[in-house]
């Protein structure tokens, strides 16, 4: 059987950076995350924010201006680096750094100080001649003493320059390794979440001929309408039977065009975000945020400039957000970024139909042909433009219009009107626009699972107890289905980061 540790919470060396909207951790030189920091650890911030490590090797954006082609040498601020660390480029879709390829491994051969490297082609081989820039979106990545990659984006206010701690789940001693699903669970997870999107799986259909990560929509939660007989002004109230809602729980609130709510303070305008505070089953209060709703201070909805809006007012929860990975052309992997509130049942998801993103700098209208790497693409497949947002079509095409490959390179290609006919003389169009893939292609099918709650049967909570939880998400015909499973059970917890897991509210 396992045996299991934890560790409780240790300083990190140096000074760090968190920034809202960021999965990207990055600290100063001093920093030492190869030795301090493992996969599937919690970071807490000087303001104390708590975060996940997703990984270890974040990408590094290198602008041309960061590219010194007279002496080699690419600068990256506390890049942490040492020498012989691979580190795969990427062009992103732009001009490669001329000396390099997209997607190749290169290694750093020299460290010249904490912001300037070279590379070379192998491990000690010799520094590779550096004579063009690339474009301000490349990356290069490889591990790092300086830099780490969360499990999703920071959602805190921006943290510069401050001191962070890590803790770190149990720790399986046979493997030695961190279980991502080994979630610390406090007495507030415990309860909450019932309509929070924590997890979307993947079926059995993962797709076919996936060259980017598709676009993940969760379809919004249900609105609720709030009639104008079910606001009390005396008592702060809202009546909406049968409601399950939690304290905290995130709404939206919209007049639908009609008069507006309002409060002592004046109207409530439409797309004002408000917070539940639970006053029973069929009775909730309104708070102007969530600190106020945890304080249990509402919305004085008394006065004279206060009204009952009108019978078509809507309260309506956030929708959830998604990210996709992708591995060998199918959709790997699918990542709630944001759970989302008040969903009163299970949301559809759409994965998005295998496509290549097109800029204008991948379009050569000298010679019609189209850049994109890795796309994968035989001559006579066809594919299908799409204009995107009404932006310039690329000249002598329409937009829904199914063309056929000729003349592929591995990472280029032409397109004719029809199966091995000319190549059309195409304009440049605009950044937005793409090609969806048919030959040979299959759409990914994915879907949710709401959060913990109550089990309608036995009125418990889907968590046994406080503490140390695995988390089992089933895939294929199991798809949707969570099992928790306590590892080490609690009277408390502090120091946990599932927010997105397993949700507080």
């Amino acid at each position: 059987m396992s045996l299991w540790s934890m560790n409780d919470g240790s300083s990190l060396s140096g000074t760090h950076t968190f920034t809202n909207g960021s999965a990207i951790v990055q600290a100063n030189a001093s920093g030492a995350y190869k030795s301090e920091v493992k996969i599937g650890d919690v970071l807490t911030t000087a303001g104390g924010e708590k975060v996940r490590v997703k990984n270890l090797t974040p990408p590094r954006t290198v602008a041309t201006s960061d590219v010194n082609a007279s002496n080699e040498r690419i600068t990256i601020t506390a890049h942490g680096y040492t020498a012989n660390t691979p580190l795969t480029y990427s062009a992103a879709g732009g001009t490669a750094i001329a000396g390099l390829t997209d997607g190749q491994i290169v290694f750093v051969k020299t460290v010249h100080d904490a912001n300037t490297i070279d590379v070379s082609a192998t491990e000690g081989g010799s520094v590779i001649d550096l004579t063009g820039t690339g474009n301000n979106s490349q990356t290069f990545i490889g591990e790092t003493n300086t830099g780490v990659t969360l499990t999703a984006d920071f959602g805190g206010s921006t943290e510069s320059g401050v001191a962070a701690t890590v803790s770190r789940p149990p720790i399986d001693g046979h493997g030695g390794t961190i279980d991502a699903n080994v979630l610390g669970i406090d007495e507030g997870e415990s309860v909450a979440g019932v309509d929070n999107v924590t997890d979307i799986a993947l079926t059995s259909t993962t797709g076919a001929r996936y060259v980017q990560a598709p676009t993940i929509t969760v379809a919004g939660p249900t609105a609720r309408t709030l009639a104008t007989a079910n606001v009390s002004l005396a008592n702060d109230t809202f009546t909406l039977t049968n409601h399950n809602l939690r304290t905290g729980t995130s709404l939206t609130y919209n007049s639908q065009g009609g008069t507006n709510l309002a409060q002592n303070s004046g109207n409530i305008a439409d797309d004002t975000e408000l917070f539940v505070i639970r006053v029973d089953a069929d009775t909730i209060k309104l708070a102007s945020s969530l600190n106020n709703a945890n304080a249990g201070t509402a919305l004085d909805m008394t006065g004279g400039s206060s009204n009952v809006g009108n019978n078509s007012q809507t309260l309506t929860g956030t929708t959830a957000t998604a990210t996709a990975t992708i591995s060998g052309g199918a959709v790997s992997a699918i990542t709630v970024t944001n759970v989302g509130s008040d969903y009163q049942s299970t949301p559809a998801v759409t994965v998005e139909a295998p496509k290549m993103t097109i800029p204008t700098s991948a379009v050569n209208a000298s010679s019609n042909v189209i850049t994109f790497a890795g796309h994968g693409l035989s001559d006579t497949d066809q594919i299908t433009y799409n204009q995107v947002g009404g932006g310039t079509l690329m000249t002598n095409v329409t937009n829904g219009q199914t063309v056929f490959v000729r003349d592929k390179t591995d990472d280029t290609f032409k397109i004719a009107a029809t199966s091995g006919g000319t190549a059309i003389n195409i304009g440049t169009g605009h950044n937005a626009q793409t090609f969806t893939i048919v030959t040979g292609a299959t759409t990914a099918t994915a879907v949710a699972s709401l959060g913990l709650g109550n089990d309608g049967d036995t009125n418990t909570t889907e968590i046994s107890h406080v503490g140390w939880v695995k988390k089992t998400v089933g895939t294929g015909g199991r798809a949707g289905r969570v099992h928790y499973e306590t590892l080490v059970a609690a009277s408390s917890i502090s120091g946990d980061a599932e927010d997105i897991a397993t949700p507080d509210s």
